[in-house]
């Protein structure tokens, strides 16, 4: 990585991370490497590198879900003071189709994904990711302790699509059932933040601890705190630079010994 910014003080993990051509900056922390620039230009400079793709992607929100200001009735990310009710919730928004090529090129001959979508979302997110060779496995639903309000019936659930390329592999717990429930993150940097817990599931699933674990949107940082936690290596793509920082402040400080209640699974 030579060339490249890194954070003061980081171990490098050598001959994991290769050059990259398209990083605006790179920094290693620990055993996770945190990468600031565009995912789709950044993910074929790691052509072959991940065991494991876990990532709660920048989708495009179905219009339709604003309240009034005040009227309390759609709150948080989609409150009417926050939420301009065009599907856009973040600048970076990706599209399904362009998503599942490079990540499937990114993984090892066998590897693994879990991507995470919305209900509205699943049949775009399956056109996008198989028709770039990525085969199905499963569909694990998360239900939440809280749910989102809507004028039908209220939104409590999201989903990984469960996805592997090359031959199937048995996951660590095959016991475990495809509904898991459990809490969303607290204290929020990130509107769409993951828990920890969660990924932490899924990488302890289906990523052994010699693994390289991959997420192309890293936003906050969870799936790479989750890799962290877990004795696992990982490489982080964040395009937005306020993100990237508060991802690598997370990092930092959980490689430090100083993780918060929600940095724990």
């Amino acid at each position: 990585m030579s060339g490249l910014a890194q954070s003061q003080g980081a171990t490098a993990v050598s001959g994991v991370v290769p050059a990259l051509a398209h990083a605006v900056e790179v920094r290693q922390i620990g055993p996770v490497t945190m990468i600031l620039g565009d995912a789709l230009e950044v993910l074929p400079d790691l052509r072959g590198c991940a065991d494991l793709i876990c990532s709660d992607v920048p989708y495009e929100l179905t219009k339709g879900g604003k309240g009034k200001p005040g009227d309390g009735s759609m709150q948080g990310k989609f409150s009417a003071e926050t939420y301009e009710n065009d599907g856009n919730l973040f600048a970076d928004m990706v599209h399904w189709r362009e998503m599942g090529g490079p990540m499937y090129r990114a993984g090892k001959p066998r590897a693994q994904a879990y991507i995470m979508a919305n209900a509205r979302n699943l049949s775009a997110a399956q056109e996008g990711f198989l028709g770039a060779g990525w085969r199905f496995h499963n569909l694990l639903p998360w239900e939440k302790k809280n749910a989102l309000p809507n004028r039908q019936y209220m939104m409590n659930c999201e989903f990984a699509l469960y996805l592997f390329k090359g031959k199937a592999k048995t996951i660590a717990r095959p016991g475990d059932k495809q509904l898991i429930k459990g809490a969303i993150a607290a204290g929020k940097i990130h509107p769409t933040q993951k828990p920890v817990w969660l990924m932490g599931h899924y990488i302890t699933n289906s990523c052994d601890t010699k693994g390289m674990v991959l997420d192309p949107f890293a936003g906050s940082g969870s799936t790479l705190v989750a890799a962290m936690l877990s004795g696992r290596q990982a490489i982080g793509i964040e395009a937005n630079p306020e993100y990237f920082e508060a991802a690598c402040a997370r990092l930092e400080r959980v490689h430090s010994g100083g993780s918060s209640h929600e940095d724990r699974f």
